[in-house]
């Protein structure tokens, strides 16, 4: 599997300590240096390749899943060319959302979009602090016929 837009690495660690073969891709060096460390502690095994998508992805192997946490609709477009079984991304806009969607159904996707939302509270009022809201949509390959 392809973690692209890796982070701390959080996701690949652990899809890694559960047995998958984990390449995680991130342009920033630092991410990278967190992937590895985090990778190191819980002694899992995966490979970081530093480098932006959708260019870096050209010489790495076949993923059956990706997820993209980074780059947008080209970068979900370039990995839904690549024809993984199932692609999870992730928009901050209902515009975007809507962009990414119809890219992965013109790939031949079955898509599912979920809106997320959390509210900061703070609690010596219980008011409301701060609102974040994503959109996670998750893209899958019809079964393939034998």
């Amino acid at each position: 599997m392809w973690d692209i837009g890796c982070g701390s690495g959080a996701f690949a660690t652990e899809a890694a300590r559960a047995g998958a073969a984990v390449i995680a891709v991130d342009r920033d060096p630092d991410a990278c240096a967190r992937t590895e460390a985090g990778a190191r502690h819980f002694g899992a095994q995966l490979q970081i390749v530093h480098g932006t998508a959708p260019h870096v992805l050209e010489n790495l192997p076949e993923p059956d899943v990706v997820r993209v946490g980074g780059g947008g609709a080209a970068v979900v477009s370039a990995v839904a060319d690549r024809r993984p079984q199932r692609i999870v991304a992730h928009a901050a806009t209902r515009d975007a959302a809507e962009l990414v969607g119809r890219d992965l159904t013109e790939h031949g996707y079955r898509v599912e979009c979920a809106l997320l939302q959390s509210v900061g509270l703070d609690t010596r009022a219980w008011t409301e602090t701060e609102r974040s809201v994503v959109f996670l949509l998750s893209g899958v390959l019809p079964e393939r016929a034998p």
